[in-house]
Formats: structure tokens, sequence, C-alpha cells
């Protein structure tokens, strides 16, 4: 198989191949961007309907539920519908969404066309490698996964920035608008470029249904949960009732899984703590990171006074040094796969976290900006060492499996950190007895909320330190020489 791989030459001549690459890198950029856009225009949607963060942070929280929901379902759903039939039915309904976003008379209809632009993400996301992959050959794998890479960094690197622009000149609208366009020729190009035939294997009588129903409901009722408690931190009947619907509905997952002999996700990967504790450490550092991606546009906007575009090129210091250092890193790892690099990291945006709490609280922005760059120092060196650890800590022929559960695992978290920031700031201001609006508050509680979250980030961040030190004592270095292979 490995042979017939390299001497593959793609599905497509060269012309197509390079159009069909356009479309399924534009379509993860515009999905990653989404994801990371809404979190500037966050401040702005809340004053806006007049509306409590524990409310208008299911925008972001919505969004990220759908897409972890439903990633690994339509990944084997392709495989009967077909993989560019999924990936362009995903992009329609992203785009159909986007519009009805755009268009939203009030922030429950936001919230739902953000959950239903979510399913088509996740739609086309969970198979964009997999297209690419069958684009190239074998030995054009590494750059084809390398301009992936890049354009996942340009998302984040642009989507602050693109979006304190379009809120500043043309309102939070602009930033589903704009997809509106941009997605309707991107489909057409699909429908065009794009090989539509469906494949002749079919899965459908193997599709684990219970699986992926259990599994949905679980990830959405635990996000509800919180939800419920950022809106109303008292612990009522709904609260009870989403939390006994999670557990339950996770325990028929697993039992599910394990009785079936084609499972939807296979549990016995969860035994392996070489993959198990670097998919922990890479969920705990992208929780922190999105309680930072909420949290800091509040402060920013309500103390130091920033605009939305000036909030967007705060953001942009982060993902600059992020772009211009992973690949660095990695390849660097690549040659000198020292197995203490995820742990500094992690202890050096711990550090920056702390350093954010700290300055923010002082109200000095030099100060503050010096603290985020180095977090993102920290976020540079952990995260192209973890996503190798996670890639290797299983078996090859699973690999698929592990490239899934790792980009589930991170939406999960981000969709995760979203809440538990929102969670944060309703427990602050209620202690410091405020129960207005969010952006209506003074500067000092927003300020007070800002520092309990950078605190709550950082400690996500030291127990990642504790999970790697574990797991190094635990003399498990057995799979660092699939790094060579």
């Amino acid at each position: 198989m490995k042979n017939q791989n390299k001497e593959n030459t793609g599905r497509y001549d060269r012309n197509k191949r390079k159009t069909v690459m356009a479309v399924a890198l534009l379509g993860m950029y515009m999905s990653v961007l989404d994801g990371v856009i809404i979190s500037i225009a966050l401040p702005t949607i809340t004053s806006y309907f007049d509306a409590d963060i524990a409310l208008s942070q299911w925008t972001i929280t919505g969004y990220y539920v759908a897409m972890t929901a439903a990633m690994l379902l339509f990944a084997r759903l392709s495989e009967s519908s077909g993989k560019n039939r999924m990936f362009l039915a995903g992009m329609a309904i992203f785009t159909i969404s986007s519009l009805g976003c755009g268009l939203a008379p009030s922030l429950p209809v936001l919230i739902g066309f953000r959950i239903i632009q979510g399913l088509g993400a996740a739609m086309s996301v969970s198979i964009v490698m997999a297209i690419i992959f069958e684009l190239y050959p074998f030995s054009e794998h590494g750059k084809a996964m390398g301009l992936l890479g890049s354009t996942i960094a340009l998302a984040s690197l642009s989507g602050p920035v693109l979006g304190g622009f379009l809120l500043g000149v043309f309102g939070w609208h602009a930033i589903f608008m704009i997809n509106v366009p941009i997605g309707i020729l991107l489909v057409a190009f699909g429908i065009y470029s794009m090989d539509l035939d469906k494949p002749e294997k079919s899965v459908k009588e193997k599709m684990d249904w219970i699986g992926a129903g259990t599994l949905a409901v679980a990830i959405a009722s635990s996000m509800l949960f919180l939800g419920l408690i950022a809106e109303d931190t008292t612990i009522g009947v709904y609260v009870i009732a989403a939390l006994f619907v999670c557990i339950v509905s996770l325990a028929l997952f697993i039992i599910t899984e394990r009785r079936r002999s084609d499972p939807l996700l296979d549990l016995s990967v969860f035994s392996e703590r070489m993959f198990v504790v670097p998919l922990l450490c890479m969920a705990l550092v992208f929780t922190a990171y999105m309680i930072l991606s909420v949290s800091l546009p509040f402060y920013l906007e309500g103390v130091m006074d920033f605009s939305s575009l000036e909030v967007g090129v705060v953001f942009v210091l982060v993902a600059a040094i992020l772009t211009v250092g992973a690949p660095f890193v990695g390849r660097f790892y690549d040659l000198h796969p020292w197995k203490y690099f995820t742990g500094i990291g992690l202890f050096i945006g711990a550090f920056g976290f702390l350093a954010v709490a700290y300055f923010a609280q002082i109200m000095d922005l030099t100060l503050l900006i010096g603290a985020l760059i180095i977090f993102a120092i920290g976020f540079t060196l952990f995260q192209s060492p973890i996503n190798a650890e996670i890639m290797h800590g299983l078996p090859i022929e699973k690999s698929a499996l592990a490239s899934g559960l790792n980009s589930a695992g991170r939406q999960y978290a981000m969709g995760l950190g979203s809440s538990v920031a929102s969670i944060i700031f309703a427990f602050q201001l209620q202690q410091e007895g405020y129960t207005g609006v969010v952006t209506d508050a003074a500067p000092s509680l927003i300020a007070d909320a800002t520092t309990v979250a950078m605190i709550v980030a950082a400690l996500l961040c030291f127990a990642g330190v504790v999970l790697q030190a574990l797991k190094r004592n635990s003399g498990g270095e057995k799979n660092t020489a699939m790094l060579k292979t």
C-alpha cells in the first residue's frame, strides 16, 4: 500500500489540482476564521442586543459545540456519500447560515444560525485533510500539509484584524455577510473542479448512528450545563437536568461503543498514555487560550477604551508570533525531539497568563502586551511538538483517528473555554454586587474579572505541566521512534 501511495500522481491534472486545493484551503480558512472573528465582535453583539455574556457567548460556544459533536459523524458519512460532495454540501450550508446570521433580528436567532453554521463547517473541516491527501502523491504530502497549516495560521492571524475592521466600518453584521459572496464562488468553483462521483464503497449499513447521537447529546448537554451556570449562578432544576442528560448520554455512548464491532470511536485508544496525555494537554491549553480570547476584548474595550480595530491589532501579536515561530519550532523538534519541549512551553504560557492577570490590575498597556508576548512564545513552543506527540501516540494505522480526535478535542476545548470565561465573569461580577450587562460594568469590575480568568487559565497550563511530568516519569518514550519512521 505504501508503494502504491508513493506512485500515486493524484486524481486530477496539475491545473485542476491547484483549483481543488484552493477550494479546500479556502473552505478551511473560512471555517477557522468564523471561529476566531466572533471573539472580537462579542462585546459589540452583547451590547447591541442588550444581553448578558452568559447568553451572547453561545454565539461562540454553539458554533464549536456543533462542530465538535458532528465532526466524527460527517467523516464517517463521507465514506458513502463522497468526500467532495460532503465538503461542498457543508460549505453551502455554511454560506446560507452566514446570511441568516447577518440578518438575525434577535440574539437567539443569531445563535441558532451559528449552530447551523457550525454543522456546515463540521461537514467540510472533518474531511479537508483527506481531500488534500488524495490530491497529491505520497512524496508531496508534507508540502500539502504545510499549506494547510499555513492556511489555519493565516485565518487565526487575519481574523482579529479583519473582524476589527469590519466592526469599525460596517458593524457586526458584516463579519457574517462577507462569507456569502465568497461562499457562493467557492461552491461554484468546487462544482466545476471537483470529482463529484459517488464512491463505489458503501458503509451505510455500518454507520454507528446510536453512538453518533449519544455523543452529540453528551457534548451539547455538557455545554448547556455550563451555559446555564453562567446565566444563573444558582444550581437550579435546569442545570441539574442538563448534567443528568450529559452523564446518561455519555454512559450510553461508552456502552454502545464497547459493544459494537465497528464503533464510531475506538475507545481502546484512551488506554494509550502516550496519546491521552498530549491530547489532554492540548485541550487544557486551548481552553486557556479561549478564556483569554473571550475575556481580553471586554477588558481592552471596557477598561482601556479600545476600539474593535485596536483590539484586533493586539490579538495579531499573538497570532503573528505563532505564525512565524511555529514552522521553525516544528522543524527544530523534528531534528531534536527533546522530551521537555512541551512542558517548557506550558510553563512559559502559564507565566504569561499570570503576568496578564497582574498587569490587568495596574492597567499598564505596555506591560500587558509584554505579558501577551510571553504567553505567545510559550504557546508557540508548545503547539507543534504537542501535535507531533498526539499523532505519534498511536500506531500508524490509527493516524486518521488520532487526527480526528485532535481536531474534535481542540474544537470542544475552545467551546469549553468560552463557557468557562462567561462563568468566571458572571460569578466575579455577582460577587462584587453587579448584576447588569457586562459591557456597562465599571472598569475596575471588568479588570477584576479578567484577572480571575487569567489565573484560571494559568492553572490549566500548570495542570498540563504536571501531566507531562507524570507521563515522562512513567518511562513512556516508547513511541518516539515513530518520529523517525
